[in-house]
């Protein structure tokens, strides 16, 4: 539990240096340091209870393309401020590392075992976010069409 708690604050903590550096204005920084903490913490639920890495990711990078899509509309900014922050600590730094050293060095073994973390990974943030998009312009257009009807019928 305290090794949760520690990566939480970590990565919480990246988050809100990437949004300084990316420099986000001050009444959006909380925001996006939150949303990288709590995706951080779904990751770490997801994968205790699973142990399954691409289905943790997928879910962590869902949630943070969601939470940037509800915080783009509740503060008036776009979600990008959100999102690129929030998927930070989600990137595989590790194994993207060690599966370039295994390439450089001629390391098949670490090479092949790193890789195949660094794609199960990216696909799943990549699946998240696509979904999560997905998501949002399914509901848009719903939205958009009820309006349509609502002022079709009133005429």
């Amino acid at each position: 539990m305290k090794d949760f708690v520690i990566q939480i604050i970590t990565a919480t903590t990246g988050a809100l240096g990437f949004s300084i550096f990316f420099r986000v204005s001050e009444k959006n920084v909380l925001a996006s340091t939150i949303g990288g903490g709590l995706g951080w913490a779904l990751f770490l639920l997801i994968n205790h209870l699973t142990g399954n890495m691409f289905l943790s990711n997928f879910a962590a990078a869902l949630f943070v393309y969601l939470y940037s899509q509800i915080m783009s509309g509740i503060l008036k900014a776009p979600s990008n401020v959100y999102l690129v922050p929030g998927t930070i600590p989600l990137i595989p730094g590790g194994a993207l590392y060690y599966t370039m050293r295994g390439l450089l060095d001629g390391d098949k073994v670490l090479f092949w075992n790193n890789l195949k973390t660094t794609a199960i990974v990216t696909f799943g943030l990549a699946a998240g976010i696509v979904i999560g998009t997905v998501m949002i312009t399914y509901a848009k257009s719903m939205i958009k069409k009820k309006k349509g009807l609502a002022k079709n019928e009133s005429v």
